[in-house]
């Protein structure tokens, strides 16, 4: 037999495992992924375009493809988000693909929960026993007790499962993501009466003032934001944009910037407000765009008598002369633009504080204009999923506690991603079903009664709509660039045929044969091709071709304009978990370079990077001011305790000069129980530090936990590059 002969042959024996709802088309997914005998010259690559999966920027992606085998992935220089650069998360996606450890097939649980104790099972058993599932709650009118827990999702799987659990009968569907900017959408909702993200105009800007907006590690979309940054400094001739950072830790963004003002945690909205009152005392703010936004100098001026100088110098430990100089640079230079960020956020102050930014970006006439900020066109109408609600998780959580949840079918690993304080983990135990889609064996689906493993994203049909990387429509599209390794199916494929099952309204709601199809179908109403007497798949062939469907030429949604019912801001005092005199040192946990919030732990490359403020790897580990370091004799790579009044977690320290005295930092990521061998039992996770704080059960204050510091030893064992330890597992990590 001949070898090509034999790839195609497997090709189709893999495809045939499918969803029968997907065979009727496997014969076209086939070329795209085994070229035929003509003309093919082994060794020689194709590049296939698609979209990254790892988390909601959604850039634009090349998969170079040798003999039926995925080998790089690189930008896609065509797509306007990302224009052809690409995160090391991005890249690292092949180590999805290839893992050792992926689950192959479905698997019920045979052992305790949590023991790791599966059986092997088919398909069709796993389905029929899901199917089961729901029919029992449909016959005991309880269609409410099946809940939903995805990350966040949009285009047509926001869709598809949105009409999944409507159709079922199920309100809960949960977005659980702990770093999404919901929080972001809800202070555009309350300033500007829009939920949309915002698009930051960086690389015209002038002044950038960025209040812990970490746009080159992980804020909203980094790749555009870092590119953007780039340009800003260097795309102009003889204009050199300022960078000046707010925070209490110098991040590798606040690395990059001119100044750094290192305020106290919760005062950032405080500073904004000295920052507005002086503008408006000195008539430095822009006349018409006030005027334009309904808001009157005086009015706004009268709410902001307290906070003069003196009193915000004293509220955020900063000079009086550095935050005057800020305030009337940032006012004086145009344009200019002001971003808040997750440190800010995740305060109990947090929404007005992040209210406080954007009143600072009115002021200086940053709306709307070219070097300030737009709203965002990536996310519209129904392409957008669910807002994450820390309300609707609370309430999530007490109805699993009291035995009103009976299954839950859970994407991602929220188990890990969820901090403890919210009684998450428990609550989940008292489910008498769960179901895992997971592609590893991670903290949640070690929890699963029944996994039922997903494609990777590069076996995946998709598509992706950008979080916030641009004023345009950017519909992104995912494509499989090889054959399915291992016998697993798209967790929408698994929905729809679950729908098929069961019958009814929910079969004549969803009444695709397989996600390809309705991807198409969502598609063909977008373009409106057949509208104009066009042929969708021709269509359907460029938009695969180019990596999806991208209007550049027209820029979506309407201006920002402060809403006429929106009260000025006013952030309380912060509040924080934890008594001052037995915990001290203020606790930030921030997204690491590498991982994100945990997800890219498991693969191997991510591990090996060096972080670029510590240089560690393989390990968490905590930043501690030299001042403070020193008064607790606690010396560099030292093994430290780390005591909160949620928990205790033990890890190395790491000395460091950019950082306040009163603020300790732990990057997110490490601390999983499973996950594969690359991430289980790798560092710990700060998450279990986290308190929540009472009156903040709205709102999740991440970042006001107080702890403090003992010092263990001297063998904390920190690993760091160039240290022998560091490359211990080189080779383990190639592919």
């Amino acid at each position: 037999m001949k070898r090509r002969t034999f790839l195609q042959l497997s090709g189709m024996t893999a495809a045939s495992a499918l969803l029968a709802g997907c065979q009727s088309k496997n014969e076209k997914l086939i070329p795209y992924l085994i070229p035929p005998d003509e003309g093919v010259t082994p060794g020689r690559a194709s590049y296939y375009a698609s979209s990254c999966s790892f988390c909601p920027a959604g850039c634009g992606i090349l998969v170079r493809v040798s003999e039926g085998r995925a080998k790089k992935i690189e930008g896609n220089p065509e797509h306007p988000v990302n224009r052809g650069r690409l995160c090391a998360r991005g890249q690292a996606l092949l180590q999805e693909l290839y893992h050792p450890d992926r689950v192959q097939q479905p698997l019920k649980r045979s052992g305790a929960r949590g023991s790791g104790e599966f059986r092997k099972i088919s398909w069709a058993e796993g389905l029929s026993l899901l199917t089961a599932k729901l029919k029992e709650l449909q016959r005991e009118h309880a269609t409410d007790g099946l809940a939903m827990l995805t990350p966040q999702l949009s285009g047509a799987l926001s869709t598809l499962v949105s009409t999944f659990m409507r159709s079922f009968g199920s309100p809960r569907h949960l977005s659980c993501e702990l770093l999404a900017a919901d929080w972001l959408r809800l202070a555009g909702r309350q300033s500007f009466g829009q939920p949309g993200l915002p698009f930051y105009d960086l690389a015209e800007t002038r002044y950038l003032l960025s209040f812990g907006a970490d746009f080159v590690e992980s804020h909203l979309s980094p790749v555009q934001y870092g590119n953007a940054f780039g340009r800003m400094r260097q795309g102009r001739d003889t204009v050199r944009g300022h960078f000046t950072y707010v925070g209490g830790r110098m991040s590798l963004t606040g690395a990059s910037a001119d100044r750094w003002m290192p305020a106290r945690p919760g005062s950032e909205g405080a500073l904004a407000l000295g920052m507005a009152r002086l503008i408006l005392d000195e008539s430095l703010f822009d006349k018409a765009a006030l005027a334009a936004n309904g808001l009157r100098p005086e009015t706004v001026l009268g709410r902001l008598q307290a906070y003069d100088l003196p009193h915000v110098a004293e509220l955020t430990g900063l000079a009086q002369e550095m935050i005057a100089e800020v305030a009337r640079e940032f006012a004086t230079t145009r344009p200019s633009l002001a971003m808040a960020g997750e440190a800010v956020a995740f305060q109990t102050n947090g929404p007005e504080s992040v209210r406080a930014i954007q009143l600072l970006n009115l002021l200086a006439g940053n709306l709307n204009r070219p070097g300030g900020v737009y709203p965002a066109g990536s996310i519209v109408g129904s392409l957008a999923g669910p807002e994450n609600s820390f309300a609707a998780l609370l309430a999530l959580v007490e109805s699993m506690r009291t035995g009103r949840i009976k299954l839950a079918l859970i994407k991602g690993d929220p188990r890990y991603g969820t901090p403890p304080a919210t009684g998450f983990q428990q609550a989940l135990d008292q489910v008498p079903f769960i179901v895992s889609f997971s592609t590893l064996l991670d903290d949640t689906a070690l929890q699963a009664d029944l996994i039922l493993p997903d494609h990777a994203g590069l076996e995946s049909w998709g598509d992706v709509v950008p979080l916030a990387g641009s004023r345009h429509m950017v519909y992104g599209l995912m494509q499989p660039v090889v054959t399915p390794l291992h016998d697993t199916r798209q967790f929408p494929d698994v929905l729809l045929a679950v729908a098929s099952g069961l019958g009814g309204t929910l079969a004549a709601a969803l009444p695709h044969k397989s996600c390809l199809e309705f991807i198409k179908g969502t598609i063909s109403k977008r373009v409106g091709g057949h509208k104009k007497g066009r042929n969708f798949e021709t269509q359907w062939v460029e938009l695969l071709r180019r990596g999806g469907q991208f209007d550049t030429d027209k820029e979506f949604g309407k201006g920002y304009r402060w809403a006429a019912a929106s009260q000025l801001p006013d952030p309380a005092r912060p509040r924080f978990a934890g008594d001052e005199k037995l915990f001290p040192l203020h606790l930030q946990v921030y997204s690491s370079t590498s991982f994100h919030d945990g997800r890219g732990a498991p693969l191997p490359w991510l591990q090996q990077l060096p972080d670029p403020i510590s240089t560690a790897v393989w390990d968490s580990w905590i930043e501690i001011n030299p001042k403070t370091a020193a008064s607790l004799g606690i010396s560099h790579g030292d093994l430290v305790e780390v005591a909160s009044p949620r928990g205790v977690l033990r890890l190395p320290a790491v000395i460091y000069p950019g950082i306040r005295p009163d603020l300790v930092a732990i990057p997110l990521g490490q601390g999983h129980r499973g996950g594969g061998r690359y991430a289980n039992d790798r560092g710990v996770n700060p998450l279990e530090l986290l308190a929540m704080v009472e009156g903040s059960e709205q709102q999740a204050a991440w970042n006001a936990t107080r702890v403090r510091l003992t010092r263990i030893s001297a063998k904390g064992e920190l690993v760091t590059a160039g240290h022998p330890q560091g490359s211990y597992r080189s080779d383990l990590i190639g592919i």
